[in-house]
């Protein structure tokens, strides 16, 4: 039996969630139901008034930051102009708030006592730097940003950097550039920072009708919505194709191998995709070290990946990656990948430190005795098995003090036995990648 609906002017199957939207393709555009309020634009949906909003169209009109009461006005607007927000949460929004949220101005932080500085008992924290092959340095610790969005992705940037933070991590499918560019312009040395983003998976390969670089656009769009005029460092997201948000080629779950759903197994993007393509695209990402980029790297490439790139690099004569940044915590140590990196002087930058909820990690009795045994917090027992291990890291947090505690993890060391303890917590299968990341998605090495 299908599970599609049939639209019943045209007769064309289609998912059911998309029925009323596919709809809308019968009706005239100056009958859609939205419009946006600064240009009258009529749309089909509520997120496409948000992502039209983000876009280069309205770039220099001073649209406000999102989850604001602002946002909000010109989100709900309607022909009349009246402004009518939802009476539920709507999904085009990843959060609502009571009132209007204040935004924190980094001229006016909270005075600390001088003779007690925070600052000055941290001073190694942010002092911290790994040399990358390029010849640049990068922090070892930056500030994460994946999944914050609206005023609250702005106001834990901007107490980043108060606290020190002089790194940040961001992605183009984090939809929050725009976000962390704004926090960051409110620092004025542009020199201290070190700003890493990352090209989407989706944006492989070339044009098949211009033969251009797909990356090329994706580079541009980066840079206008950060508000910069180079990035320090540049990341291809997944080694294999993009997919249909919809159609998860597997089913949820941290299990390996993962049980495929046959139907959504062709779904990818580009729909031409082959392992080829990946490396065709270093070679595009390539082209801007220099320009507009100061180091490339990538994310979640196994050893076997990782070395064909490796490989590719020598024989195309092109530069190798500066970074590596894949998942890794005591329950995935990704030895092999880290060993391989040490071995070409590739700095190795760990995500998802602390785990997840459902790894229980910063709740193990193991990181909860070394914590209360040495005076620190689980987060920092490990952060700094990851720093023990050569590893830079990403650590993220909208709670100012946990951001100072992420952050000073340089005054004290982890004790053999207790690095041997951590270690002894892999639970991991031979070859894994991935384990609280991706978790519709294959293990990266299937590619």
């Amino acid at each position: 039996m299908s599970s599609k609906a049939k639209c019943e002017v045209c007769d064309k199957e289609v998912n059911p969630s998309g029925l009323k939207k596919h709809m809308l393709t019968h009706v005239p555009q100056s009958e859609w139901p939205h419009s946006c309020a600064l240009c009258g634009k009529r749309m089909q949906a509520r997120q496409d008034v948000a992502k039209h909003l983000k876009t280069k169209v309205h770039a220099n009109d001073n649209v406000p930051l999102e989850g604001t009461q602002e946002w909000n006005d010109l989100l709900y607007h309607d022909k009349q102009g009246n402004c009518e927000p939802p009476k539920k949460k709507q999904r085009v929004l990843p959060q609502t708030f009571a009132h209007e949220p204040e935004v924190i101005d980094l001229d006016e932080s909270n005075q600390v006592p001088e003779d007690a500085t925070w600052e000055e008992e941290n001073y190694e924290a942010y002092n911290e730097y790994y040399d990358l092959n390029t010849g640049y340095k990068m922090p070892v610790v930056q500030f994460g940003t994946y999944k914050l969005k609206g005023i609250d992705c702005y106001n834990s940037c901007i107490s980043a950097l108060q606290i020190g933070y002089r790194g940040f991590d961001t992605a183009s499918i984090y939809d929050n550039e725009e976000l962390v560019g704004k926090a960051v312009k409110e620092f004025t040395n542009r020199e201290e920072l070190f700003i890493q983003t990352k090209l989407w998976r989706s944006y492989q390969g070339a044009d098949p009708k211009t033969g251009k670089p797909k990356c090329d656009a994706e580079l541009k769009k980066s840079l206008r919505k950060l508000g910069l005029d180079y990035i320090d460092l540049w990341l291809l997201h997944w080694p294999g194709p993009g997919r249909h948000l919809n159609y998860p080629p597997v089913k949820q779950g941290m299990t390996r191998p993962k049980t495929v759903i046959p139907d959504n197994e062709n779904t990818k993007v580009p729909t031409d995709w082959g392992p080829e393509m990946r490396l065709q695209t270093w070679k595009f990402m390539a082209k801007h070290v220099g320009e507009k980029v100061g180091s490339i790297g990538v994310c979640n490439f196994s050893v076997r990946q990782l070395q064909e790139l490796l490989d590719y690099c020598e024989e195309e004569s092109l530069q190798i990656p500066a970074v590596v940044q894949n998942e890794c915590h005591p329950l995935l140590q990704g030895t092999q990948v880290r060993e391989l990196c040490k071995s070409y002087g590739i700095v190795f930058q760990a995500y998802a430190s602390l785990g997840a909820g459902s790894l229980g990690l910063l709740e193990n009795p193991s990181v909860v005795k070394i914590a209360t045994n040495l005076g620190v917090t689980p987060s920092q027992v490990l952060l700094r098995w990851a720093f023990q291990h050569e590893c830079a890291v990403v650590p993220k947090s909208v709670n100012t003090e946990r951001q100072r505690c992420n952050i000073d993890i340089f005054n004290f060391e982890l004790p053999k036995e207790d690095m041997e303890e951590l270690n002894s917590l892999e639970t991991s299968e031979k070859g894994q990648n991935t384990m609280v990341g991706w978790l519709r998605e294959h293990d990266p090495d299937f590619y």
